[in-house]
């Protein structure tokens, strides 16, 4: 039976495209995983030193591969929205406004995006963050996102 679970978790994975963020939770899980066998090993028995070389050589190699994913997402993500966006470059502020709504889960309002720019910058007015999220809607860049309050207006990314 244990082989049959593993077979439908390998193929359930296999029918599913993974996000960078997923395939980084799996390796940050796997990782934990291997340090703590390594862990159990090392208290179990000192002397099978050939065992707990292993574990460590498994886990370091699942960390060096973890790194690359990172380094990975983060390029991807910067390639991509500057390919898009890359002459937005020259507007910091824009330039902040996409980033902060490209990580974000789901749409935001202009204090939220005001307190998020302002947390990378250390500075931003909410006057010239309106100005430059309308801008940006009105080139398209940015979509409005009604709410059920007509008061309510969140922004997103336009997406492809």
């Amino acid at each position: 039976m244990g082989n049959k679970k593993s077979s439908e978790k390998s193929d359930s994975l296999k029918s599913k495209d993974l996000t960078l963020d997923e395939v980084q939770d799996r390796l940050d899980e796997i990782s934990d995983r291997l340090a703590r066998l390594e862990h159990l090993i090392e208290r179990v028995g000192p002397g099978i030193e050939d065992v707990r070389s292993s574990a460590k050589v498994i886990r370091e190699g699942f960390e060096f591969y973890d790194g690359l994913v990172r380094l990975m997402g983060k390029f991807t993500k910067a390639e991509r929205l500057e390919s898009r966006f890359g002459d937005l470059k020259k507007d910091d502020i824009s330039w902040k406004i996409i980033q902060v709504l490209d990580s974000s889960s789901r749409p935001l309002n202009i204090s939220q995006i005001t307190a998020a720019v302002r947390s990378e910058r250390g500075t931003a007015s909410r006057r010239i963050i309106r100005e430059r999220v309308n801008e940006l809607v009105q080139r398209k860049i940015l979509t409005i996102i009604e709410d059920e309050d007509d008061r309510a207006r969140y922004f997103d990314l336009v997406r492809d």
